[in-house]
């Protein structure tokens, strides 16, 4: 299954590393992709193991802030990229 997330609290690469390997060392997760430029954190995970409540306390413990995706967000993040190339990616 998967699930994306808006996580505010990302400034730099180091903060994407941060949630990407707190994901990654939870048991149930099996893909973790985040990005500070556009405040996204993608991850794919198996939820006969882990629930989506778990994953953003997982991210919260981290020190970020996650939120539910919407497709408000999504337009603002094909905007961005648009307007600076895909930075970062």
């Amino acid at each position: 299954m998967k699930m994306i997330l808006k996580t505010k609290g990302m400034h730099c690469v180091s903060c994407e590393r941060i949630i990407q390997d707190a994901l990654m060392e939870t048991n149930g997760i099996k893909k973790a992709k985040a990005n500070y430029i556009n405040e996204r954190t993608e991850i794919e995970f198996d939820p006969k193991k882990i629930d989506e409540n778990k994953i953003m306390k997982v991210i919260e413990k981290a020190g970020y802030e996650p939120e539910e995706w919407n497709e408000r967000q999504e337009e603002r993040g094909g905007f961005l990229k648009r307007l600076f190339g895909g930075v970062n990616e």
